[in-house]
């Protein structure tokens, strides 16, 4: 009987936070971008994401290139499409991938037994467009949502307590001493 109410002590008693998005680290972002990203045609990529923009390209030409893909730079083929020459020599089909990013903001929430605090962390959204080229069929759209990875949860500040929680909690723990004392 002891073992379990303090085993149901310490599971009403743990932080009830969850993390609703992936952390906003260039390598996870790279992963799930390339895990949506088709390979069977030639790619041209097209990254906007600010200050995470030379890190992303870097990490997903790398990932995309293990997996078999054929990069083109677009600088390249706007060079062929301004010179004469003939179109066998062009690719028929060539799909664009544009990463665009979105930086906003969400609440994340840290509930425990004796604190609710609650704050404002960055959510980067990414929108994945696949186009196929020429002719600008709109092949795939997706998004990808992720928070920044220092969002602290550093468990019980007393700051955050309300003045009541210190007494409700002491009176809980005074009556579980209790219960354990007198129980046989």
């Amino acid at each position: 009987m002891r073992k379990t109410l303090l085993l149901l002590l310490a599971l009403f008693c743990l932080p009830l936070a969850a993390e609703p998005f992936s952390s906003a680290e260039p390598e996870i972002i790279s992963e799930r971008i390339v895990e949506l990203i088709d390979v069977s045609h030639p790619l041209i990529l097209d990254i906007q994401a600010g200050d995470l923009t030379p890190r992303l390209d870097f990490l997903i030409r790398g990932m995309l290139l293990s997996k078999g893909a054929d990069l083109r730079e677009m600088s390249h083929i706007a060079l062929l499409e301004n010179l004469e020459i003939p179109a066998a020599y062009l690719l028929q089909n060539v799909n664009l991938v544009q990463v665009e990013l979105e930086l906003g903001a969400t609440t994340v929430e840290h509930k425990s037994f004796l604190s609710y605090r609650s704050e404002r962390v960055p959510l980067y959204s990414f929108l994945v467009k696949q186009i196929s080229l020429p002719d600008n069929k709109l092949l795939s759209i997706d998004e990808l949502s992720f928070t920044e990875k220092n969002a602290k949860n550093n468990g019980l500040v007393l700051s955050n307590l309300k003045w009541f929680e210190p007494i409700l909690a002491s009176t809980a723990l005074a009556t579980l001493i209790y219960l354990l004392w007198t129980i046989e």
